[in-house]
C-alpha cells in the first residue's frame, strides 16, 4: 500500500465514522506517520460499529504503516 492508497483510505474512514473531524483528514495529508494516532482517534469516537469490509482495511493499514 502506498501513501496515495493510505490517504484514500484512511480519509474514506474519517468520513464514515468521524464526519465531523476533518482536521484527522489534513493531518494524514500532511503526516502519514500520524496513521496510528488516527486510527485510536476512529476507534474511540465512532459512533456505529465498523462493518466487516473496514476491518479488513484497517488489517491492511495497521499491517503496512504500524
Amino acid at each position: 500500500m502506498d501513501k496515495k492508497t493510505l490517504i484514500k483510505n484512511i480519509t474514506y474512514l474519517i468520513a464514515k465514522y468521524l464526519n465531523e473531524r476533518n482536521d484527522l483528514i489534513e493531518l494524514i495529508q500532511q503526516d502519514s506517520d500520524s496513521v496510528k494516532y488516527i486510527l485510536s482517534e476512529i476507534n474511540k469516537y465512532k459512533s456505529i460499529e465498523f462493518e466487516e469490509k473496514d476491518y479488513s482495511l484497517i488489517k491492511d493499514i495497521s499491517f503496512y504503516y504500524l
